[in-house]
């Protein structure tokens, strides 16, 4: 696919931090080569993207999308997400067996996280609320740790900005499910998807967090905690890396 091929040049062809493979292979969790590309380039490169290609029906779309998921570099993959946000309205019409089948080929938080916050809104998901429930329910009980971390992570923009019930209850249904797992794929997920209620419900998740805590990791009850007292994850102070969301949240 010529414009598949396009892409995969102009990621080779953008300022690159040349890192240590071992250690950000290792870091992101992937198998697959890293180049180095800066995140603000990768949304550049999307933009261009979705403006160059903008009569594009859906089928064409797909098609780029199952090319950059399969494809052999991170920065395809992390690519990929970052189009799926940017793609409006494809997003809405988006079968939810085709998200399943790309993020069960994603390796690491840091590949399906750039999927997962691809900007489903809680209107978005709400609007479809009986297929995204039961799409939910079943990523959680998943046999890939990608798969079960999605089914957490999928949830976080939409929980910062509602306290609709229905999220709720499927939030901290998946986190009871999950809480039991140490794979910090997993762990840190949970944590995340606590604290990014505290803004809309602070009371349910402080509910929860009293009923929950002895089948929990110390570190989720800490990082939990410290956000409801605090505002923050942790004591620490957020530094430049942080903020462009360089760690596993």
């Amino acid at each position: 696919m010529e414009s598949f091929a396009s892409l995969t040049a102009q990621l080779h062809a953008l300022p690159t931090r040349t890192p240590d493979q071992a250690f950000i292979r290792r870091y992101l969790g992937t198998p697959r080569p890293v180049l180095g590309v800066r995140a603000d380039d990768l949304r550049k490169l999307a933009k261009a993207t979705t403006q160059r290609y903008k009569q594009w029906p859906d089928a064409q779309w797909l098609t780029l999308l199952d090319h950059l998921y399969g494809g052999d570099i991170f920065e395809q993959r992390a690519l990929a997400g970052i189009l799926l946000g940017a793609l409006h309205l494809l997003r809405h019409r988006l079968q939810l067996a085709q998200l399943r089948a790309w993020l069960a080929g994603q390796v690491g938080w840091a590949e399906v996280d750039t999927t997962c916050q691809s900007a489903w809104t809680d209107k978005e998901v709400l609007a479809r609320w009986p297929e995204w429930d039961a799409f939910l329910e079943e990523l959680s009980a998943s046999s890939s740790v990608s798969l079960r971390r999605a089914s957490l992570v999928l949830l976080v923009t939409s929980l910062r900005r509602s306290a609709d019930p229905r999220l709720t209850q499927r939030a901290l249904a998946n986190v009871q499910r999950l809480q039991h797992e140490r794979d910090r794929m997993i762990t840190k997920a949970i944590s995340w998807v606590l604290r990014s209620m505290i803004a809309t419900q602070p009371d349910a998740v402080r509910t929860f967090l009293d009923a929950h805590a002895a089948d929990m990791q110390s570190a989720i009850v800490r990082e939990v905690r410290k956000k409801l007292e605090t505002g923050r994850k942790s004591g620490k102070v957020s530094t430049p890396a942080h903020k462009e969301g360089t760690s596993m949240p």
